[in-house]
């Protein structure tokens, strides 16, 4: 049902086991196959994926709050984080750490701005002949049109080499790192394009 839309995990630890790993082939392929004993059918499922989850099962882990105190232990933040397996993780290209609201707090940039940021990396996409934007590259795709300046190469071996990035990682960053390229307006990507791809990867 949200195939060419967006689906919402809300507090996704909390989710079946049997659910997340079934999430792994539409989120690879974008398609789900179901197999019966006479007959398989084939559905669509070309979404866009997004999950939120507490830090920890009481949600408190992360507050500056003195007033909001963590009451878990360790095996339990473990166990509460431990739901979600690696290879599930690994199909996600962007993990964002939100902080708490304060009634200082003021946006750094508009909805027009951003809008329009969008609107211009959509158009260099288009103009380097794309068939597909930058979350849907094929393999060959990658290697055509994330093409990475040398100190950009060169700090993503490191992350390659520190943290055993999957193959599938590899990819998942270089696509980020050529949208993050496309919104500062780089033809190639860059070392700073490339820092802030690495910045969304899966820590901890």
């Amino acid at each position: 049902m949200a195939h060419h839309g967006l689906l919402f995990f809300d507090e996704v630890p909390h989710f079946s086991k049997q659910v997340l790993e079934a999430m792994r082939e539409p989120l690879q392929d974008r398609r789900v196959l179901i197999s019966r004993v006479n007959s398989k059918v084939e559905y669509e499922a070309d979404i866009m994926f997004v999950a939120a989850q507490n830090p920890c099962p009481c949600g408190n882990l992360l507050s500056k709050n003195p007033a909001k105190v963590c009451r878990c232990s360790e095996v339990e933040i473990k166990r509460y984080k431990n739901k979600l397996s690696d290879p599930f993780l690994d199909r996600i290209d962007l993990f964002v750490v939100m902080q708490e609201v304060t009634e200082d707090d003021k946006s750094d940039v508009t909805s027009k701005a951003m809008h329009e940021a969008v609107l211009r990396a959509f158009v260099r996409q288009k103009e380097r002949g794309q068939r597909h934007l930058n979350g849907k590259l094929s393999e060959e795709e990658i290697e055509r049109y994330c093409v990475l300046r040398a100190d950009a190469q060169k700090i993503l071996q490191s992350a390659v080499e520190k943290f055993a990035l999957s193959h599938r990682s590899i990819a998942s960053i270089k696509k980020v790192a050529r949208t993050i390229a496309d919104i500062e307006g780089h033809e190639q990507i860059e070392k700073r394009d490339m820092l802030e791809a690495l910045s969304y990867r899966r820590r901890g």
